[in-house]
């Protein structure tokens, strides 16, 4: 069942890979359950150790489950996030203002958030993605999407019948796959000779200074900061000319890659570049300190959650892949529901502790003592959505805080 690059790092490609972390077991971050399940099901758990690349510092992975077996089936839409669908309508506006493409393809392009805001920019655009139910919605919509993985192939068939591509983009999609090579040499194969590459990627200087552990689900294979993805880019003939932190997930960083080895760099490459060098980003001590951290914040927020629900009523907000790992990691197998306003999710089991998920109207009428807001990346969206709860919030990262 595991594909997977073995010992080799995914950014340089060095057998150099140090053990950093061990966060499982854990079941599938994405793997909500049916409320049908018999009391025979049992549910699979997988390893989940971290690992670090003594040559290049790329901190990834080394657990990997097929895609195949992650997201044929998907049970996230982004356009039923508000943040995201905003983030997405200010990307495409941003891709218009400085690339100025006329064709931009899209891999993991889920429903179509960013394809919708392009087009009516007067962008062509052409979407791939892997998951059939979630490529089906972006269809009803209108958009050609195209069911499948982004590789050479797919690459050559866009090309065919939409000609050559002015600009491809991923977000929040290159760090799930085992082998992102192949993307790069399908974005090779696809591009104009002028063409760029775009990619928001979870940037691993978030991670390092907001302690986000619970990002580090299967699903999420490789923890990119500049550095390390400019070695990436540079063996499959991309070189970085722009780089920015975005707010997308806690802090992402978004990247312009050209495909033209004579286009130069803007300032902001170096710029980064240099504050990750301060801040040891490709350093193994750096590293082993989070995990560390990391180790002790699981601890203390199940020591101090666990006292609390004895005589406390504790509901979750949120139910992405991060609660996942929140509620597994630290034993919250009391809490009494987790809020969520995907009706891909709502009426589903998290996984590991089958803790039911229900619609925000389920809070209204039987609120708790406590709501542990497990996105706590989006608290003051919630908090602003929920402004009639009296109770009381506590926020689990970067520092577990109550509210």
């Amino acid at each position: 069942m595991i594909d997977s690059n073995g010992n080799l790092c995914r950014a340089c490609g060095r057998a150099e890979l140090e053990f950093l972390l061990d966060l499982g077991p854990q079941p599938l971050a994405g793997g909500f359950l049916s409320p049908d399940l018999g009391p025979k099901f049992h549910e699979q758990t997988y390893p989940l150790p971290i690992h670090i690349c003594r040559t290049c510092g790329l901190v990834q992975s080394t657990f990997v489950i097929p895609a195949d077996h992650l997201f044929v089936n998907y049970f996230f839409s982004s356009s039923t996030v508000d943040y995201l669908v905003q983030h997405f309508l200010n990307y495409a506006t941003w891709i218009k203002e400085k690339l100025d493409p006329q064709f931009v393809v899209e891999f993991g392009c889920n429903d179509g958030i960013l394809l919708a805001p392009l087009e009516r920019l007067g962008i062509r655009t052409c979407g791939v993605d892997i998951s059939h139910n979630i490529t089906d919605i972006a269809r009803k919509k209108g958009l050609n999407v195209i069911t499948g993985y982004f590789n050479v192939d797919v690459a050559q068939q866009i090309r065919r019948e939409h000609g050559a591509v002015d600009v491809v983009t991923g977000s929040n999609a290159f760090p799930h796959n085992d082998h992102p090579e192949e993307i790069l040499l399908a974005a090779q194969e696809a591009l104009k000779d002028n063409g760029h590459i775009c990619l928001e990627v979870m940037y691993a200087g978030s991670l390092l200074e907001q302690l986000q552990w619970d990002s580090m689900y299967h699903e999420h294979l490789s923890y990119f900061c500049l550095s390390t993805l400019e070695v990436l880019l540079n063996r499959f003939g991309f070189h970085t000319v722009h780089a920015e932190i975005v707010p997308m997930h806690a802090g992402s960083l978004r990247i312009v890659a050209a495909k033209d080895s004579n286009e130069k760099p803007d300032p902001t490459v170096e710029m980064l570049l240099s504050k990750e060098e301060a801040m040891g980003l490709t350093k193994l001590e750096t590293w082993k300190f989070f995990a560390k951290t990391t180790q002790r914040q699981i601890h203390v927020v199940k020591e101090i959650l666990g006292d609390l629900g004895k005589d406390k009523r504790i509901w979750g907000y949120g139910a992405a892949g991060r609660a996942t790992m929140w509620v597994n990691a630290c034993k919250l197998n009391y809490l009494e529901a987790i809020v969520d306003a995907s009706p891909l999710r709502a009426g589903r089991l998290m996984p590991g502790t089958h803790t039911p998920i229900v619609f925000p109207d389920a809070l209204r009428m039987n609120p708790p003592d406590y709501i542990l807001v497990t996105a706590w990346n989006y608290f003051d969206t919630i908090r602003s959505k929920e402004s009639w709860f009296e109770g009381i919030w506590i926020v689990p990262a970067p520092h577990l805080h109550f509210i």
